[in-house]
């Protein structure tokens, strides 16, 4: 599996750095999935939990019939509602993702329309988080935003309906160190958010020309 991912990522670099690498089938796809991030805990040992839905469009090519690379524009946005006695807080998170992804591709068992494949993914995450603290009539809110690099491992089944349409179901994880201070002159001091990674199952159809 490594010399898969290895090879899958030595394709993508080469066709990123020479204008010369020219391929036929093309494809384009749209992708909806649930993520799950990771958090560091704060000082008492609590987590945020949101609820995250994943929307994203890809497009790539074939370099030949076991290596694709595409490119992927996605974004995640989730809420987390919490009560402490009269107290409500939420929080909204939303993640915009600009990455690039090569697989190796193959027949699952030497079945011809089902595929497996595994791959990498190298990109940009950018994050904001927004949260609002409620009591009674009175609310305070806070912002904040930043960008990271963001690196992971993906796996999954592809299974070809006709030549030119396919549905896949994959999963990815991704590590992204996105960190965010939430400050308001209100707070006794800034509320810190880190974000360690993000856990990715979706599913994508895609159009091959």
């Amino acid at each position: 599996m490594l010399k898969h991912i290895a090879s899958a990522a030595i394709a993508a670099s080469v066709l990123m750095s020479s204008s010369a690498v020219m391929a036929n089938d093309w494809f384009v796809g749209a992708t909806v999935g649930s993520a799950n991030h990771g958090f560091k805990a704060d000082e008492d040992g609590d987590k945020p939990k949101f609820k995250d839905t994943y929307t994203g469009l890809r497009a790539g090519t074939f370099i030949n019939d076991n290596i694709r690379v595409y490119a992927n524009l996605g974004q995640v946005k989730g809420t987390d509602k919490e009560s402490i006695g009269p107290v409500s807080l939420t929080g909204k998170i939303k993640n915009q993702e600009l990455s690039v992804s090569a697989d190796y591709v193959d027949n699952l068992l030497q079945l011809e329309n089902t595929k497996y494949f595994v791959g990498g993914t190298l990109g940009y995450n950018r994050m904001k988080l927004d949260l609002d603290i409620e009591e009674g009539n009175d609310k305070l809110s806070a912002s904040g935003k930043d960008n990271a690099a963001l690196y992971g491992v993906q796996f999954g089944l592809i299974q070809e309906f006709t030549p030119s349409i396919s549905a896949e179901l994959g999963y990815r994880y991704s590590r992204m160190n996105n960190k965010v201070n939430l400050n308001n002159p209100d707070f006794d001091e800034p509320v810190e958010f880190k974000q360690k990674d993000q856990k990715l199952a979706y599913i994508n159809v895609s159009y091959r020309f």
